[in-house]
């Protein structure tokens, strides 16, 4: 119970007590004055009727005595009205039996009325001749008792009602700042550090709010200077510190995680720039004349290219550059290289300097799960084209179908909405083993395969771009979430050894409001098994639609599950991902791999996003682990758990 309910419900049960106190006094005092008033009721009438029974029996008339009783008695307001003679017996006597209407017996029961008689003595002259009794009928004392008992009672609720809302608004006011402690506080356990704004008047309120305020800001401070050192050595590692654009290494790294990674793309194209001469400008003119160039060529492509859905800008040595761009036409591709060479034309013709160097500018095309070395020969080639062309030449190769590929798109459709239906899948789990000792099995992740008319396993690399192309992702995602849960259900006792069931949703499946609430209403069905779940999204999806990351993440938690982000670590906004975001685990890039046991910039660069990510509570895994050296390496950098062929291949 809250404190504000355990503060209102000790005033409600005070309160509550104070008003049966004065009601009951209330009932009790008003029940004495009716007593006294029933008594002299009584009084009164006996010693009326005394002297009138005087008369009547001093002369003996007997029947008039008795006719000036029944005047009175039939009035209703007495019980009783007796009539006795000298020697105390009995000469009249009138009886009317209590009947008490509209009022409960359990009343009547509790807050009796007594009714004293009232006497008095019959006389003629000096002569006794006997005594007349009266006893008041209390039905109309009740009746009159209750009512004003139930008037009462009304009053004191009312007013019981309004002293609640009075304490519930006085409360809200003083609890005020301790709502906002504890929204702070819940803010800083999920890693964001507001501060509070109101300031309570209550000095030690005040000096709470004081306490908060300094830590959320020590460790906000913290937290953002471990990002600022994230985000430098990243740059370091990835990032060419003239222009801004991605370096040699991680224009490899992120083109290598374009060509087998998540994003699924029909027709990617490299735009090729190469600057000849630039040794001898500088020699002759200076870095600056130089730098002005290389400045001119990087800003037009980030003012042209960066705001494309998918782009890589980077330059890969000191006057080559290379932009990639996917999910564009041959034709809208052919566009923007050539507005490219107009921009960078038009801000060097003024420039003296620049006609001592030649600009060449080729265009080249690739399809997804080409090799990274075939992209490479391609924008050479075109590249070189150009600059046998002309000075400053302009070449855009011929975008040739893809050879490799016997179906078609029209046939990977057709074999994919097949298997669906035939429900031809098949299901393969890769550990995820903790790299502290000894290792534990933190968690499996499942891995699709389409098996095929012959019975043949089709990798995902293979199937899953035509499947994304033709927007069949949730349909796959939701084949692969059934067989998933399928298993867990089948398989509980191998399920807890183990550990989490770890699925991947595509951007596609996230996006799409029939599948969400498929899947929400899937885990509400499995209910206490959806804490045996971790869902992944990659990096490339979380960072093109916040908000559907965040509501996969709401809902799997909800349901007790895990929430990660795979492919990890080469966008320049992951960072600010995870800060956003806040993962239970992230997956890094197996791009990574190959670098992070011999490159010393990249290996201190992990070492730092670890740091910031245990900061967070975030869990660290690293991918594509196949060499003894690199568990080393992962280890000194106090990375959390690591999967690959290196612990075994997915079955």
């Amino acid at each position: 119970m809250s404190l504000r309910s355990q503060i209102l419900a000790a005033l409600s049960g005070l309160f509550l007590a104070v008003l049966a106190v004065i009601l009951w006094v209330s009932i009790t005092s008003t029940r004495a004055y009716l007593e006294e008033q029933l008594a002299s009721h009584a009084q009164d009438t006996a010693t009326a009727l005394s002297v009138t029974l005087g008369q009547s029996l001093g002369r003996g008339d007997l029947v008039l005595a008795e006719a000036q009783v029944v005047s009175v008695f039939d009035r209703g307001y007495f019980k009783t009205i007796q009539v006795l003679s000298s020697d105390r017996s009995t000469l009249l006597q009138k009886n009317l039996p209590v009947k008490i209407e509209g009022v409960p017996e359990w009343f009547v029961s509790t807050f009796g009325i007594d009714t004293p008689a009232g006497e008095a003595f019959v006389g003629s002259g000096w002569k006794q001749l006997g005594k007349v009794i009266v006893t008041s009928q209390p039905t109309y004392a009740y009746q009159h008792l209750w009512t004003t008992s139930l008037q009462q009672l009304g009053w004191l609720a009312a007013l019981y009602v309004a002293a609640l809302v009075l304490a519930h608004a006085v409360l809200q006011l003083i609890l005020k700042p301790l709502y906002a402690i504890e929204k702070t506080a819940i803010d800083v356990q999920n890693k964001r550090f507001a501060p509070i704004a109101l300031t309570p008047r209550a000095p030690e309120l005040s000096r709470v709010v004081l306490a908060m305020n300094q830590m959320s800001r020590k460790v906000g401070e913290m937290l953002d200077a471990e990002t600022a050192k994230a985000i430098l050595l990243h740059k370091q590692a990835y990032e060419d510190e003239l222009t801004g654009l991605v370096n040699r290494r991680g224009y490899e790294l992120r083109l290598n995680e374009l060509l087998q990674g998540e994003h699924q793309f029909s027709l990617g194209a490299v735009i090729a720039v190469e600057i000849d001469d630039m040794r001898l400008l500088s020699r002759a003119q200076g870095f600056v004349a130089t730098e002005r160039i290389l400045k001119v060529v990087s800003n037009s492509a980030k003012s042209l290219l960066a705001t494309l859905p998918v782009t890589i800008l980077a330059r890969n040595n000191e006057y080559n550059y290379s932009f990639i761009v996917v999910d564009q036409t041959a034709a809208q591709v052919a566009e923007l290289a050539t507005n490219l060479r107009t921009q960078v034309m038009s801000q060097l013709a003024d420039d003296q300097a620049a006609t001592m160097v030649g600009i060449n500018l080729g265009v080249a095309f690739f399809h997804q799960q080409d090799k990274r070395s075939d992209v490479f020969a391609r924008a050479d080639l075109a590249v070189e084209s150009a600059r046998q062309q002309d000075r400053n030449g302009f070449v855009i190769l011929e975008n040739k179908p893809d050879e490799n590929s016997t179906l078609g798109s029209f046939g990977w459709r057709t074999l994919i909405q097949t298997a669906l239906v035939e429900n031809r899948w098949r299901l393969l789990r890769q550990p995820v083993l903790s790299l502290a000792v000894p290792q534990t099995v933190l968690q499996g992740e499942c891995m699709a395969r389409l098996v095929d008319q012959q019975g043949e396993l089709v990798p995902a690399s293979n199937f899953m771009p035509m499947a994304a192309r033709h927007r069949l992702m949730p349909e796959v995602d939701k084949a692969m979430v059934t067989l998933a849960l399928q298993h867990l259900k089948s398989h509980p006792q191998q399920s807890a050894e183990q550990g989490l069931v770890a699925i991947n949703l595509s951007p596609q499946s996230m996006g799409d409001r029939d599948f969400m609430d498929w899947f929400s209403a899937t885990l509400a069905a499995m209910h206490t098994g959806a804490n045996t779940l971790a869902i992944e999204v990659s990096e490339f999806g979380a960072l093109r639609n916040v908000a559907a990351t965040l509501r996969v993440r709401d809902l799997v938690r909800s349901f007790g599950g895990k929430f990660g982000i795979d492919h990890f670590g080469l966008d320049p906004q992951a960072l600010q991902l995870l800060r956003d975001v806040l993962p239970d685990y992230v997956k890094l890039s197996g791009a990574l791999m190959d670098e992070v046991e011999r490159v010393e910039s990249v290996s201190n660069m992990l070492q730092s996003f670890v740091t910031l990510a245990h900061s967070l509570d975030v869990l660290v895994v690293a991918q594509q682990v196949e060499r003894q050296e690199q568990i080393t390496a992962l280890s000194a950098a106090k990375v959390d758990a690591a999967q690959g062929y290196f612990f075994g291949p997915p079955q």
